[in-house]
């Protein structure tokens, strides 16, 4: 057996290192520089209420393959809940007027067609334009989307005969709240990814996915449980200061208190940490650095309300809201959780502001007003029983799909003696996601164990994801 060290507790590590232990040719230690596993995946503790809190609403997607594959290997299926038909609801508070967006009988890429057409808040006009860029995603190859790098998706589809409105309410939507950038900024390669795998892929891909349980408790525990049973052995609290070059290859690891050995080291860390660890080896990792030098990140940051009644119907799931920059949705958690956090807590209303870049100044006061402002126009009684509100910022959140961004993300097998890399930075075709943290993860795997794999493809010997209908996974 050999040995390899494993450098960051999110996804990506977790899935490579479990990767390799499965394989039966690694002995695998990884190393967590917090508390706790999952990296940017996260919750707090809130002491005043004792509820745990996710940094961000987080939900995932049936088309989310080889996190679901993780999840299962994990024996974690009960803390996710599926739709068994895709709906995604959109309420205007202005006006009060929702429409949902669902999947139907017809095939792809026209499975949602007539949910659009009777949706609301879409003209006659816009929807006719829509029909055009549907149609030429659908037959796009990758070459002709990779080479739309260059241009912002909001100007390709105004070159494609987009009006405004369907950029704002529609494609705009699904570029902020999955890519985490707004559609001026969002490479259209990028963009193209998301609505060919995602929104127009599949009948079933778009299904939505709760949590029913906060995500540091999944990670510390069925994830957590699952790596110590592999043989995985974890350092948490563990911070890697440096790698050391041996003359050949990266071959050691320093921590503030002792060096390790390995005849393998994978970097699951974020691009800027990775950068500075390679940085002390200039020579050697020069144009890896020069690239990761331009990356960049995209904000988040989470809104938690929390009531002494429910404010909303039990059934309210989560909706959308047209035109409106901060409050982008709200979900309700109540909906979601198995249990219920706090026994004076009766209702949790949980908001998601995607690309917040800009609103990172913000006093948490001006968003928490900002807040009641905008929950008020739909549930005009809800102040009455606001106990609480908490603001969550998590300023390098992901990273950013900007114009020009897929050429600079790097391969999982770059060729650095010792050494591979993963993290949502590696090119894997998806923005930075759940589903592009694992698949960057099993790519440094495959690159080690050198067994051809390719990402489209399952991961060999770990259970497959759920179907619609599957017994094994709770269902909305």
């Amino acid at each position: 057996m050999r040995n390899a060290i494993v450098v960051g507790g999110g996804l990506a590590g977790i899935s490579a290192a479990l990767a390799l232990q499965d394989s039966g040719k690694w002995n695998v230690k990884l190393f967590e520089a917090g508390k706790k596993l999952g990296g940017r995946v996260s919750s707090i503790k809130d002491t005043e209420t004792d509820m745990y809190l996710d940094n961000c609403q987080h939900a995932c997607f049936r088309v989310y393959d080889h996190f679901l594959q993780l999840i299962g290997r994990c024996n974690a299926q009960s803390s996710i809940k599926f739709q068994q038909k895709t709906n995604v609801k959109f309420t205007n508070p202005n006006t009060g007027i929702s429409g949902s967006l669902y999947d139907s009988k017809l095939k792809p890429p026209n499975h949602l067609a007539k949910s659009i057409l009777k949706f609301p808040h879409l003209s006659f006009k816009d929807k006719l334009a829509m029909r055009k860029v549907v149609k030429k995603l659908s037959k796009m190859t990758e070459e002709e989307r990779i080479n739309l790098d260059n241009i912002s998706f909001e100007e390709w589809l105004k070159n494609n005969g987009q009006t405004q409105n369907s950029i704002d309410v529609f494609w705009g939507f699904f570029v902020l709240a999955a890519l985490n950038i707004s559609i001026k900024k969002a490479s259209t390669a990028q963009a193209a990814f998301l609505f060919r795998k995602g929104l127009f892929g599949n009948n079933d891909s778009f299904d939505v996915g709760a949590f029913s349980e906060d995500l540091s408790h999944i990670f510390e525990n069925q994830i957590l449980n699952t790596l110590k049973e592999s043989g995985v052995k974890i350092y948490k609290s563990t911070k890697v200061n440096s790698l050391i070059w041996n003359g050949e290859k990266f071959s050691q690891i320093e921590t503030s208190k002792e060096k390790f050995s390995a005849d393998l080291i994978i970097l699951a860390t974020p691009h800027h940490i990775t950068n500075r660890l390679l940085k002390k080896n200039n020579d050697l990792t020069k144009v890896i650095c020069e690239r990761i030098d331009k990356m960049e990140y995209n904000s988040i940051i989470g809104i938690h309300g929390l009531y002494s009644k429910m404010v909303t119907d039990e059934d309210f799931h989560f909706t959308a809201l047209v035109n409106e920059p901060i409050i982008q949705m709200v979900f309700n958690r109540n909906f979601e959780l198995k249990d219920k956090s706090n026994s004076k807590i009766e209702q949790w209303l949980s908001v998601p502001v995607s690309y917040a870049d800009s609103y990172l100044s913000y006093s948490n006061q001006d968003l928490k007003e900002e807040y009641k402002k905008v929950i008020t126009k739909i549930w005009p009684e809800h102040s009455k029983y606001l106990t609480k509100i908490v603001v969550i910022k998590t300023p390098k959140a992901t990273f950013s799909t900007k114009t020009g961004s897929t050429k600079l993300r790097l391969t999982s097998n770059e060729i650095i003696p010792g050494l591979r890399l993963c993290g949502d930075y590696i090119d894997n075709n998806w923005p930075s996601t759940m589903e592009s943290a694992v698949i960057s993860g099993l790519m440094a795997a495959s690159s080690v164990l050198e067994n051809d794999w390719n990402s489209e493809e399952l991961w060999e010997n770990w259970p497959k994801p759920p179907k619609r209908g599957d017994s094994n996974w709770d269902t909305l």
